[in-house]
């Protein structure tokens, strides 16, 4: 049976930060939860509390890929957009980035910005083949030295009532 798209559950939790930490550990990073990213503790109610959302990937109860959205008050904030190394060039990364942007438009954002780490090289080339601009670059000062890339895609606004 493939893998399949769905909405994350409160279940999903120890899923995603394995398959972030696994992802970390490519570009000899480590995740630490409770210090650099403590949304992670509760990703799925963190990200639906702005009114935004958080997809998983997965087969067999494993968490393969995830991808969110956090809704600010004039733009929406992709995060959490990562895929397990089997799954990747299979289109999981854009589908899941289509899907932040479709929910950030319903709920009638205008912009969609990230963050992503230098070392992030693949994930760079999606953003801008989907329309992305690099905007800027920041230091995290977190446990990993990290240093990020802003990235910025101006939506067209078609707003969903339920999101107000």
């Amino acid at each position: 049976m493939p893998p399949r798209l769905r909405l994350a559950e409160a279940h999903d939790t120890y899923g995603i930060q394995r398959l972030i930490a696994e992802v970390y550990g490519e570009y000899d990073c480590r995740l630490d939860v409770e210090h650099d990213e403590p949304y992670l503790q509760n990703p799925a109610s963190y990200f639906r509390q702005s009114g935004g959302e958080l997809w998983v990937v997965s087969d067999e109860g494993e968490v393969y890929a995830s991808g969110a959205v956090f809704l600010h008050a004039n733009a929406a904030e992709l995060k959490t957009l990562y895929v397990h190394r089997d799954l990747r060039r299979q289109g999981w990364g854009r589908r899941l980035v289509q899907l932040a942007i479709e929910h950030a438009q319903s709920c009638g954002r205008r912009q969609l910005i990230l963050w992503s780490d230098t070392r992030f090289l693949d994930a760079h080339r999606l953003y801008t083949n989907m329309g992305f601009l690099q905007t800027g670059k920041r230091e995290l000062r977190d446990s990993n030295n990290s240093v990020e890339y802003g990235f910025e895609l101006a939506l067209s606004e078609t707003i969903d009532e339920s999101c107000s």
